[in-house]
């Protein structure tokens, strides 16, 4: 009696407490490391994960090493960084132009061109007076031009400038070099760049031209200063006077890098759309390229969320264009941070579809980073009903031991069968059943066991009244 209750207590245990295992999952991939030796590995989902996940959320993902054991894995965001440009023009001023040591004859000439080769200039700026001084890098010899460059007060700057480009005069087959300092005070200059090629090359014979007319910054310099001196140089032929010049700040700020899934056609008329994602996902954006060039398309598109969904609901209106076979693809971004989209359909307003656009979907990118140390190989699996959430934060699982970035990549390899599909098609009914189950077996050890301690009982008190 003792051992069938003790058995039956700890199947009971087993039915409440089972851990993952792989057949509770549908689908499987061998993981390939590139890095053994590392405590943590980094994996990018593929189209496979995404479409086959029955969890929008990627909750039916885990890892598994060789003992079928699961192992600590974390979902974390995938980063690119993402340039925003800000290009403004900036005021010039005319130091020096065009100075030729055989030339200037003249007085003035000359006493100009010896305050140009020890950088002396006397310049009104703003209705001052200003005496400019710096070492002059100019030979006595050639051809030079030298400007002063001001940032206009309004820019108001929160990185610093990484290229100018200078808009010289329509002069062709010439070349010269570019000095650049710069300085905040119009009193301690320091080079920025020097020797840097500028020019301007026409070959009518064979129809090809070379125009160099921009200088980039070194990087890793926090290049903000409000005046910056410009100097050309050339040997040979005179430097065309500048138009213009225009500075841009370079922003790199990470962003979410995003996934993009095609939406397959699965029926369309002259009037509309209907396209079909393998699953419902997460949308961030929606891309839409028109098929012919020269287009233009009034629509309104519509979506629903799940299979089960039996309204179309409206996304908002929007006018496509096609201008030229190299059009790229319009893109539609969200409003909300997601949206769970399953079909899509695009109506034409006042037009008629002569051909279904083509139109890709794209949901934030993922990666997993798991504990990669020991009991390999390994296995990611997916697809499975009654998942729960397993991921830990990126911060519990890597600690503050080292950065997302520096975990070593890993890839998928051949993929594997796990459970059978009907992992797919549980619902909360069979788990539900599976509960009361667990609770009818628990009730009915209960009982018995409190039976057994009576008849225990009954026993013990027939054996004391044996002894008086």
């Amino acid at each position: 009696m003792k051992k069938i209750l003790l058995s039956s207590l700890l199947l009971i245990s087993g039915l409440s407490h089972a851990a993952d295992q792989t057949n509770q999952y549908a689908y499987g991939a061998m993981i390939e490391l590139n890095d053994s030796g590392s405590m943590y590995n980094r994996i990018e989902l593929t189209r496979d994960i995404y479409t086959q996940a029955l969890s929008s959320t990627l909750d039916d993902v885990r890892v598994f090493n060789q003992k079928g054991q699961p192992v600590p894995f974390a979902l974390v965001n995938v980063y690119q960084e993402n340039e925003e440009n800000k290009t403004f023009p900036v005021t010039v001023y005319t130091l020096n132009n065009n100075l030729q040591t055989e030339e200037n004859d003249n007085e003035d000439g000359q006493e100009e061109k010896n305050q140009s080769l020890v950088g002396q200039y006397n310049i009104n700026i703003n209705n001052k007076n200003v005496k400019i001084n710096f070492d002059s890098t100019n030979k006595s010899d050639g051809y030079q031009a030298t400007y002063l460059l001001e940032i206009p007060n309004e820019i108001k700057l929160g990185q610093p400038f990484s290229r100018l480009s200078i808009d010289f005069d329509k002069t062709q087959n010439w070349r010269a070099t570019a000095n650049l300092l710069y300085s905040s005070d119009l009193k301690r200059w320091q080079t920025a760049i020097d020797n840097v090629p500028i020019m301007s090359l026409t070959d009518n014979n064979n129809n090809q031209s070379l125009n160099v007319n921009t200088i980039d910054l070194p990087s890793g310099m926090n290049f903000k200063s409000t005046y910056w001196i410009l100097q050309l140089k050339s040997d040979k032929q005179i430097v065309p006077n500048i138009r213009g010049v225009e500075f841009t700040s370079r922003k790199a700020t990470p962003i979410r890098a995003l996934y993009p899934i095609k939406l397959n056609l699965i029926s369309a008329d002259e009037q509309e759309a209907i396209y079909e994602l393998p699953t419902s996902l997460p949308i961030k954006e929606l891309t839409v390229k028109l098929p012919n060039e020269r287009t233009i398309l009034p629509a309104s598109i519509f979506y629903k969320t799940h299979d089960n969904d039996k309204t179309w609901h409206k996304l908002d209106d929007f006018i496509f264009r096609s201008i030229s076979d190299a059009n790229q693809s319009q893109t539609i971004n969200i409003n909300n941070s997601t949206l769970n989209i399953k079909q899509l359909k695009i109506k034409a307003i006042n037009a008629s579809l002569d051909q279904a656009p083509y139109v890709t979907a794209h949901l934030y990118r993922m990666s997993i980073i798991f504990n990669s140390a020991n009991n390999g190989p390994f296995i990611l699996a997916w697809g499975a009903a009654n998942a729960k959430p397993a991921s830990l934060s990126e911060k519990a699982l890597l600690s503050d031991t080292i950065s997302a970035q520096d975990v070593p990549m890993a890839h998928l390899g051949d993929k594997i069968k796990l459970g059978n599909k009907n992992v797919l098609s549980q619902t909360d009914d069979n788990s539900s059943k599976s509960s009361y189950l667990s609770k009818w077996l628990i009730w009915i050890i209960l009982i018995a066991g409190a039976v057994f301690l009576m008849l225990l009982a009954i026993k013990l008190l027939k054996e004391v009244k044996k002894v008086e």
